[in-house]
């Protein structure tokens, strides 16, 4: 995160690999013990899924920070506000708290334990001085000394950031590296077990980070829309469509359904979300081919410019959401 830029683009939230049977009545998810799987594993899987909570929680932490910045500037000199500075990184607790368990949970995972361990660093470093800050700006101390302090904390604050976009970068490098790990074995693990509904769910997902990875590789944001690579993005459309199409064949058949502890109500939000995400891909290859910009109205505002059909802010938001009806049928 660059305290220039902030998250403008590539919320990417990532995939829960489920470890285990629910004993209640909710679908069931992959009980690797009972398939032939170890502890270590069952182990490995939940460490797994401990730094995925970490990761996905970093996004909500650079959203604050972001907003943050947006009041005081970016700049060593800090702005006074025009109004009101939130402060609040109320994610920094859990952060610390979740790397602590991550870290600590066996089976070491040796590189990303290590940038892990520097990551958690910073941000006990962090935490003091975030609380400071929220009590100055939510009581309004600022009134008081004409933001004399203001000016200590944002000097400490960007020196942090600084530190920061290190561990971080280290850390998300090391994390898509073991996100790609283990999404291959666990679809090696339902090929076998012919799995069709939970591999080609996996597939979507996995589709669909490769749009997202194709909107970064183009550099496509709201404001040069017009420059992308349509052929690039159709032939990623086709692998989506056909994704998307076995899924629902086989989300259809009831002994398939069966077979894998699916309800239908538990499939029906992914199916929403993925047709959502179909569509909202379709809609950037048709205003790239279009040559249709985006309005000055929407690129003004980040809301906006996430809602407007055809923007490549709009492809991710959607993508993040279909990955969340993914992650909420593993819980």
């Amino acid at each position: 995160m660059k305290k220039t830029k902030i998250l403008v683009i590539l919320l990417i939230l990532v995939l829960l690999i489920s470890c285990g049977k629910k004993s209640n009545n909710k679908d069931k998810g992959f009980d690797l013990k009972n398939s032939g799987g170890t502890n270590q594993k069952v182990d490995e899987v939940e460490k797994y899924n401990s730094y995925i909570g970490v990761y996905n929680k970093l996004v909500s932490f650079e959203k604050t920070a972001n907003s943050y910045f947006k009041g005081a500037g970016i700049e060593a000199q800090f702005k006074k506000p025009e109004g009101s500075i939130n402060a609040n990184f109320y994610d920094v607790k859990s952060i610390i708290t979740e790397l602590e368990k991550a870290i600590s949970a066996k089976p070491k995972m040796g590189e990303l334990d290590k940038v892990s361990e520097n990551l958690l660093g910073v941000f006990k470093e962090l935490k003091p001085l975030g609380e400071d800050m929220d009590s100055y700006y939510s009581g309004k101390d600022y009134t008081s000394d004409n933001y004399k302090k203001a000016q200590e904390f944002h000097t400490k604050f960007l020196e942090i950031i600084k530190k920061y976009d290190v561990a971080v970068l280290a850390f998300r490098t090391e994390m898509d590296k073991k996100i790609v790990e283990q999404r291959e074995k666990e679809a090696k693990k339902l090929q076998k077990e012919g799995r069709v509904i939970a591999y080609n769910r996996m597939l979507i997902l996995s589709v669909g980070e490769e749009v997202l990875n194709e909107i970064s590789k183009q550099k496509l944001t709201g404001a040069n829309v017009i420059s992308g690579d349509a052929a690039k993005f159709k032939a990623l459309q086709e692998k989506l469509i056909n994704a998307v199409g076995e899924f629902n064949k086989y989300s259809k058949d009831e002994k398939q359904m069966e077979k894998e502890g699916y309800k239908d109500y538990r499939l029906s939000s992914f199916i929403h979300e993925a047709d959502g995400f179909k569509a909202s891909l379709a809609s950037l290859v048709e205003r790239i081919e279009a040559k249709k910009p985006i309005s000055e109205f929407s690129l003004r505002d980040q809301f906006f410019l996430e809602n407007e059909t055809g923007s490549p802010e709009n492809v991710v938001k959607s993508f993040n959401e279909l990955v969340k009806a993914y992650n909420d049928m593993n819980r």
